[in-house]
């Protein structure tokens, strides 16, 4: 889910893509927001680059 937030996909395609609708899509990502420590897309999306990119 993460990569589809940073490659800009919005909760109705990224719901589109899981078979879910886009309310349930925001339920799961406030929840991923707390885990990761980060308060909106933009946070979490920076967040998922930096790892991918410290691993490659």
């Amino acid at each position: 889910m993460l990569l589809w937030i940073a490659n800009g996909k919005p909760n109705r395609d990224i719901g589109e893509i899981l078979g879910i609708s886009p309310r349930t899509v925001n339920k799961h990502l406030e929840q991923v927001f707390t885990k990761l420590g980060v308060e909106n897309r933009a946070s979490a999306a920076a967040l998922a680059i930096r790892t991918l990119a410290a691993k490659a």
